[in-house]
């Protein structure tokens, strides 16, 4: 049987289940192969290689943003910023600049983050033990995003619990029942919730993020609502939590390795901003940039057919041996590199990843900072799942 021939029979016997428990050796074993496999689990082709990843992620007029049938739209509704392409992509991305450019960050960040992350190391620090997820990643991503929106009167964990669910219902290419009734019912939720939130917005504006973005689109209360609600929902998603699961793997990443984790508590400031992109290399939070097959085509001298759904891979991209060496599935503080593929390629780069980066690193450093003798829980060890979506759901530990 030839190479091919067998990483198809391979996939074939691949499960969702399988993915969301690790999917790095999938990704691992297409790539010693092929840049491009079909994956029918999911019913996409992944791109998989650093060079192939980029080439889709990139190239709008071979690949284009919106797949069919496209479970994004189904649960954030259209148009929304990450399945349009042209005028229309640029005119969504245009509610968000503004808040989102890194000078703008710098000034608003730092003075909104800081005090949140000491409310919350204030509560941990004198139990000696605690889970970071819940109680310090998680709850800092989504309370100092939700107040550069706008929403602050919104519980953190109303936050949290929206986005596991707007996720069941992004990643179900499987066309899963109850992953999709999870993430229509998580929809009609937020829906319900904001409406009430954005009229406010709408007649009072604030300066804040969602203002801005109601003040940009055109019509009255409905029609402001039907532009601004499916990529709120975008940014509920993927800026709300990812910060927080990018942080929870950065801290897994060095408390994996005590020696590490040693070299890091002693100069937390001088190597926060290294060990944020590494760890965002080792686990992308999210891992995958969709797209469509506009005409027939090849990557890598492989065959598309039109019309067919193709992800490039970060995850993958990120631990492509022929980039980041032999030891690429390892969390290393010392690696040298291209930049990290984690905030995605092309027009739909990833808006926010200055605010998301500066959350991450001042969450793992000043953590570090007050707890330099942090490490793993024996007792509980973390747990780690998703192939999309990927990051510790639990992360455990101790500190004397």
């Amino acid at each position: 049987m030839s190479p091919a021939a067998a990483l198809e029979a391979y996939l074939a016997a691949v499960t969702v289940e399988q993915l969301d428990a690790d999917p790095y050796p999938v990704f691992a074993r297409i790539r010693a192969v092929q840049p491009v496999a079909y994956v029918p689990c999911v019913d996409l082709w992944w791109a998989v290689t650093w060079d192939a990843v980029e080439e889709v992620a990139s190239d709008h007029r071979r690949f284009a943003a919106k797949p069919i049938p496209s479970p994004i739209d189904r649960t954030f509704g259209e148009p929304n910023v990450l399945t349009e392409d042209g005028a229309e992509q640029r005119r969504l991305r245009r509610m968000l600049d503004p808040s989102f450019r890194p000078r703008i960050v710098e000034q608003y960040a730092p003075p909104l983050v800081e005090p949140l992350i000491a409310e919350h190391l204030d509560a941990l620090a004198g139990a000696g033990r605690g889970e970071l997820m819940a109680d310090y990643f998680e709850p800092i991503s989504v309370i100092s995003l939700a107040r550069v929106l706008g929403l602050g009167m919104l519980e953190a964990d109303t936050l949290r619990r929206w986005f596991a669910g707007l996720a069941e219902g992004v990643i179900n290419y499987e066309s899963d029942p109850a992953r999709e009734a999870i993430g229509q019912a998580t929809t009609r939720e937020v829906d319900a919730v904001l409406r009430p939130i954005l009229a406010e917005h709408l007649r009072a504006p604030d300066g804040s993020t969602v203002s801005a973005m109601l003040q940009a689109a055109e019509g009255d209360l409905d029609e402001r609502l039907a532009q601004v609600l499916p990529t709120l929902k975008v940014i509920l998603l993927g800026g709300m939590q990812e910060p927080g699961h990018g942080a929870g793997s950065v801290a897994l990443g060095l408390l994996s390795n005590p020696a590490q984790a040693a070299a890091f508590a002693a100069d937390p400031a001088g190597l926060a901003r290294q060990a944020v992109e590494e760890g965002l290399r080792w686990i992308s939070p999210i891992g995958t940039q969709t797209r469509r097959v506009v005409d027939a085509t090849t990557v890598g001298g492989i065959p598309l057919p039109a019309g067919a759904g193709i992800s490039a891979l970060l995850s993958s991209a990120n631990r492509d041996e022929a980039v980041w060496g032999a030891d690429a599935d390892r969390f290393d503080l010392a690696r040298t590199g291209p930049v990290q593929a984690a905030f995605g390629y092309g027009t739909h780069y990833c808006v926010g990843h200055h605010f998301s980066r500066l959350q991450v690193q001042l969450a793992v450093q000043r953590l570090f900072e007050r707890l330099p003798r942090l490490r793993l829980d024996p007792d509980h060890p973390p747990h780690v799942q998703g192939w999309e979506f990927r990051a510790p759901r639990t992360l455990h530990v101790r500190w004397d």
